[in-house]
């Protein structure tokens, strides 16, 4: 098999990255939304039924909320205007510092609230 020389070789055919981190966001979300149901919804329903073996887990508890409000901003603005908006590792933004103390506060507070319902139902953790 011959092969002219005088052609240069092609770069493979990639997505952009923007495409690529709106999957990873839905993925985020839609991991955002498991890790809530087990950590959050579970052990609700477990206790609305007195079973003896309730747990609950902090980082998982305040996990949930961050991998559900990041996963949606990638997903649904994309990489470029979400690195905008957060900034990057190295130059982090005031919008997006803000947004990481709101989200981290949600899920203190959401792990708050989860420990006071389950207390509620008789448990002690």
């Amino acid at each position: 098999m011959n092969t002219p020389t005088d052609q240069t070789p092609q770069p493979p055919v990639t997505q952009p990255p923007v495409k690529q981190m709106r999957w990873v966001g839905f993925f985020m979300f839609i991991g955002g939304c498991a890790l809530a149901y087990f950590s959050v919804i579970s052990p609700l329903l477990a206790a609305s039924r007195h079973e003896e073996d309730v747990s609950i887990s902090l980082k998982a508890v305040v996990l949930s909320p961050a991998l559900l409000v990041i996963g949606l901003i990638l997903f649904c603005v994309g990489n470029e205007r979400a690195g905008q908006l957060l900034g990057t590792k190295k130059e982090p933004k005031v919008t997006g510092i803000v947004i990481c103390l709101v989200i981290a506060g949600i899920g203190i507070l959401l792990y708050a609230w989860l420990k006071s319902r389950l207390r509620a139902y008789g448990y002690s953790f």
